[in-house]
């Protein structure tokens, strides 16, 4: 390896296991409520509140040590790492904290996340990596970090679009005369027609997020677990029966032939005749249909609170039937949107296809 040495992570880092929660903890931040704490390997938009715990100074890197094992964040601001969730904090004089963040998501200490259930302080401690020069450290995070910069420059610029997309659709609320139910303007879509592709993408509730579509990973179809069965088609919304307020939905906008989706999911579809599917996921977004099915659903007991499509196509808004205008505006806006989620997703493997051959040195930096 010439230039690189092996290091044991305890000998590079201060590792540490996070605490207990914070008072006060709300999903989405107030003014006021500044101090972000992470539990699981949130990233931005994670828990708000205040505490009296320590305080990681950034930068750092946290790592999903159940449930989402293996989830690794770099932290550019001051945080509280509370449970669930370990803390590496690198010696600068060996290696940079940045450096660190992209070589603990190449590595495969927690393995694919289905066998590995848990990681403990001890169990990353003694995990060996290698490590070249701070200048090729350097010249490795540029080349990583420019393709994640322009990620996130697509998604500032799609945050925008978004609140652009939900400020015509409140201005056009306002002017709606009519009342209907979100069940006058969608369908429940249960199809459990069996995909005979050899490969098939599987989807949870977790695989979407505020409208995307987390990942679109093929696995054999054979021996599949029994809630992936639900089929979907092009423009149909998935949207989470279980815990809404986390809003896992997505919303389709590619040939689905070979996807199977949870049974914790609902495949909405727009009723053609009255209303376009872009329209219909903007109601089921809206914050006033998110939050009444969300009280709907955490008011009931149990251990994973969880409403259904009765709950969801009882709420009543506001209705126009003329409709073509705000589509169209609302397709023009999203047709941008999905633009800049299709070169994140290629930026992405991009940067997954240099990831493990610039850590290894089989890809030299100098040759770039």
């Amino acid at each position: 390896m010439g230039e690189w040495k092996e290091y044991r992570l305890s000998n590079i880092c201060d590792i540490s296991a996070g605490g207990d929660a914070p008072n006060n903890v709300v999903k989405y931040p107030s003014k006021g409520m500044t101090v972000p704490v992470f539990s699981n390997g949130e990233k931005d938009n994670g828990l708000y509140g205040y505490t009296n715990s320590y305080k990681i100074e950034a930068p750092a890197v946290t790592i999903s040590a159940r449930g989402n094992v293996g989830f690794v964040c770099f932290r550019k601001e001051n945080f509280v790492p509370i449970v669930r969730l370990i803390t590496a904090k690198a010696n600068e004089q060996i290696v940079t904290n940045e450096y660190l963040y992209y070589c603990l998501r190449n590595t495969r200490i927690w393995g694919d996340g289905s066998v590995q259930k848990q990681l403990t302080v001890p169990m990353i401690s003694e995990y060996v990596i290698s490590i070249p020069r701070k200048n090729t450290q350097n010249k490795i995070v540029s080349i990583l970090k420019s393709l994640d910069d322009k990620i996130e420059v697509n998604r500032k610029i799609n945050d925008n679009l978004e609140q652009q997309a939900q400020a015509l659709f409140k201005s056009w609320l306002k002017d709606c005369e009519d009342e209907v139910t979100i069940g006058d303007l969608s369908l429940n879509i249960t199809d459990y027609t069996k995909c005979e592709q050899k490969q098939v993408v599987l989807i949870n509730s977790s695989d979407v997020t505020e409208g995307r579509f987390d990942h679109h990973n093929l696995s054999e179809n054979k021996n599949l677990k029994g809630h992936f069965k639900k089929r979907f088609l092009k423009g149909d919304i998935l949207y989470s029966q279980v815990r809404p307020r986390n809003r896992h939905w997505g919303y389709c906008t590619f040939n689905a032939d070979n996807y199977l989706a949870s049974t914790q999911l609902m495949v909405i579809r727009n009723k053609k005749e009255i209303i376009p599917s872009i329209l219909l996921y903007q109601y089921l977004i809206d914050n006033n249909v998110w939050m009444d099915f969300t009280l709907r659903t955490e008011t009931r007991s149990g251990t994973f609170p969880q409403g259904n499509y009765e709950d969801l196509s009882a709420i009543k808004v506001p209705f126009d039937t003329n409709v073509k205008e705000i589509s169209d505006n609302l397709e023009n806006i999203y047709s941008l949107i999905y633009k800049n989620v299709e070169s994140s997703r290629r930026l992405a493997s991009l940067r997954d296809t240099l990831l493990p051959k610039l850590m290894s040195g089989e890809l030299k930096v100098n040759k770039l």
